[in-house]
């Protein structure tokens, strides 16, 4: 009766949690921005050896948070380094102030290696009527990258509102804790459960109930299931070109994903 009430105490947990978590990460909404950025959108437009430079970025908005992330790549940039980048505030042909900067400086310059060079960097801090003006009116901002050969500006574009996917944003670092918490709740539930079995016999009419004890893990069997699921997520991770946040997320579930698969194969074992 106890080991019965502490299932459902258990199993209740696991939807509280789950459920908590969920509601808190559904609070995020998040929003992208592209741009596509040229030395001839430059005020005024480049005219020495990064005449032809472009190249592109990605603004991730965390509206809660008001947190961003940049994603910019460059090419044909005849300067070694990229010293700053920044959204200004600013419709195109004019220049305008810096309103959410990536925290680049000339002493921690992106080297560009043949003419090319990328950046990514998450948890930047943009202020809240920034955020909700760029979300107005996404054409009145834009990026601009800062090279040596042009430190006022050496590729820019307005940003542009990107379409939600069809299938979904990549989770973010809070849907990534619901989902391993949910995980690792799960993970107890069936630990705790499947080391129960219980048998039910009636010698002289009278009910009795006997126990197996805890399932026992087998280090080498979780050791062998780990290798394999992470090995099959690491290559979906490849394949996506998944980011800092979804491979740490994902590898970390993964192993208590392997956790689990270890519990109901131990299990089947014992049968």
């Amino acid at each position: 009766m106890k080991r019965s009430i502490a299932s459902i105490a258990v199993i209740v947990l696991t939807i509280v949690s789950v459920a908590s978590f969920m509601m808190r990460s559904a609070r995020a909404d998040i929003v992208v921005f592209t741009a596509q950025l040229l030395a001839s959108n430059e005020v005024p437009p480049i005219t020495n050896a990064d005449l032809n430079a472009f190249g592109s970025v990605t603004v991730t908005v965390d509206t809660v948070t008001n947190l961003y992330r940049f994603d910019w790549s460059v090419g044909n940039v005849a300067a070694p380094s990229i010293i700053l980048s920044h959204i200004h505030e600013g419709v195109a042909g004019v220049n305008g102030p810096v309103r959410v900067d990536s925290l680049i400086s000339p002493a921690t310059a992106i080297t560009v290696v043949n003419g090319n060079a990328s950046f990514s960097r998450s948890g930047l801090t943009g202020p809240a009527d920034v955020t909700q003006r760029i979300l107005a009116t996404p054409s009145g901002f834009y990026f601009n990258i800062h090279s040596t050969l042009n430190p006022g500006g050496v590729v820019r574009g307005q940003l542009v509102r990107a379409a939600a996917p069809a299938g979904g944003a990549a989770p973010t670092l809070s849907e990534w804790g619901a989902i391993l918490m949910g995980l690792l709740v799960i993970a107890i539930c069936m630990f705790f459960l499947l080391g129960r079995k219980t048998s039910m016999a009636v010698p002289g009419g009278a009910a009795s109930a006997t126990f197996q004890g805890p399932i026992k893990a087998d280090w080498r069997l979780l050791a062998k299931v780990t290798l394999y699921v992470e090995a099959a997520i690491a290559l979906g991770l490849v394949l996506l070109r998944a980011n800092t946040v979804d491979i740490a997320g994902a590898l970390t579930s993964g192993l208590v994903i392997a956790f689990i698969i270890h519990l109901l194969i131990s299990s089947a074992r014992r049968r």
